[in-house]
């Protein structure tokens, strides 16, 4: 009787504090869903590669597994906070991924996407991080984070439409070492510049 319970009592909490960590978003529409890992932050490397190519989540009680040409998108609500991926396809071979959206929405001003890869090269293990900034007027760039100071190379190309702060960042910021700065820095030229 105790292990019926207890068991009880762990499947209403679970159902309590689970349900609706997110959402999907398919033609269109939004739809709130359950997400079996809600424990996301920008640095969930190895998270984030497994959600670039299909995600998994519960509607009606079913466990659902999406790839990039089931779905529009999806966020995933982790410390009041969305982590969101968006769907880029190819529209002949069908193929794409889920692209974590770090700054801004999937058609905005500024939108900033984190891309990992991780795997053998030869006997080699090999990581790779790297960015994709879309913005209105300059053309898509993407770079690799190899070392800090090409985060704040890119950051000035990013900001060179407010001088005031590209200055700023020329002359203040040494270098940028985690991906929470960089977003901090885009914060900030998005809250100065971009109102």
């Amino acid at each position: 009787m105790k292990k019926l319970t207890i068991l009880f009592f762990a499947l209403i909490l679970n159902l309590t504090y689970s349900q609706n960590n997110g959402f999907i978003i398919k033609n269109n529409d939004t739809i709130n869903v359950e997400f079996s890992d809600n424990s996301l932050h920008i640095r969930s490397f190895g998270k984030i590669e497994k959600l670039q190519s299909k995600v998994k989540y519960k509607l009606n009680g079913e466990t659902i597994t999406a790839k990039p040409s089931d779905l529009d998108g999806f966020c995933i609500k982790t410390d009041e906070r969305n982590y969101c991926f968006d769907s880029f396809t190819d529209d002949k071979s069908g193929k794409g991924s889920f692209a974590f959206r770090v700054f801004g929405n999937k058609v905005d001003k500024l939108t900033v996407y984190q891309y990992y890869g991780s795997g053998f090269i030869g006997i080699n293990y090999s990581v790779s991080l790297g960015y994709l900034v879309k913005k209105n007027d300059i053309q898509d760039l993407s770079f690799p984070v190899t070392f800090p100071k090409k985060w704040k190379e890119a950051l000035s190309y990013i900001v060179r439409d407010c001088p005031d702060y590209q200055k700023y960042v020329d002359e203040n910021v040494k270098k940028i070492t985690f991906e929470n700065e960089f977003y901090d820095y885009l914060t900030e030229y998005y809250n100065k510049c971009k109102k």
